[in-house]
């Protein structure tokens, strides 16, 4: 078995499995209620999308949106574990394809899970509130990364890459998430993984540029978007990379 037939089983177990489904929808009312006290206020945050959005990704609400966000697919070496599909799978192939399929599979889910919900958020409360208010958020988001989007009232394209790079965090703790599982069968423990994971980095994030808060545009100063971009892409790459080796390694020597 190649590759290439691996991954298209993979992307078929997901697509047929409710979990994604319910996993965008709880991204989505994990931000709302993130919002707290202004999720049933009239005009949210500062009366506009922009603001009202950022504010809900800031707040530690967000934090369950991951484990939504890992909920979709990265529970899925433990239940081949468990139901020894895994050892059938390997058998017909090898090892790395069988690992790596899924490893791109559990991240690929997880960054549509946070795009979908939080686009999905996003048009909740468009139908409610405008995007800008006048004069309130112009500084704030412009001197951040992507400014050049808010300028040029392209508010769609700055959600989307606000939530693709969220959408990376989700992907790393997701395979963190499915790590955790080469040792522990628990799933509740599993999912639960990537808000303690992320709690943790929130708590000591430093003052460089090198942690969590690397995510947000607002609180980043790059010399280009591309720059940015590529530099959390990097960074989300490498820490996958990380760990698809680390359950490699571990089902190996399970089987």
């Amino acid at each position: 078995m190649n590759r290439a037939h691996y991954l298209k089983t993979d992307i078929r177990r997901l697509i047929k499995n409710y979990p994604i489904y319910l996993a965008i929808v709880g991204v989505a009312v994990s931000i709302w209620f993130s919002l707290e006290d202004y999720a049933f206020t009239e005009g949210m945050v500062n009366g506009n999308a922009l603001d009202t959005y950022h504010f809900a990704v800031s707040m530690s609400g967000i934090m369950i949106a991951y484990a939504f966000c890992a909920f979709s697919y990265a529970t899925v070496f433990c239940e081949d574990l468990e139901h020894k599909y895994a050892r059938y799978s390997i058998n017909r192939g090898n090892t790395w394809k069988y690992v790596v399929s899924k490893a791109v599979v559990v991240y690929g889910s997880s960054v549509i899970t946070m795009v979908l919900g939080s686009l999905l958020f996003v048009a909740s409360i468009r139908l409610k509130i405008p995007w800008t208010s006048e004069g309130l958020q112009d500084a704030f988001f412009m001197e951040g990364m992507y400014g050049s989007l808010i300028a040029g009232e392209h508010y769609w394209p700055y959600v989307f890459l606000f939530a693709l790079q969220m959408g990376m965090l989700a992907g790393v703790l997701s395979l963190a998430a499915s790590f955790l599982s080469m040792f522990v069968s628990n799933k509740m423990l599993v999912l639960i993984t990537p808000v303690l994971i992320q709690q943790i980095l929130m708590e000591y994030s430093g003052k460089g540029w090198f942690n969590a808060m690397l995510i947000y545009p607002t609180l980043n100063r790059f010399s280009t978007d591309i720059q940015y971009f590529l530099t959390a892409l990097g960074c989300s790459l490498c820490f996958s990379a990380l760990f698809t080796w680390g359950i490699y390694k571990k089902i190996k020597n399970r089987l």
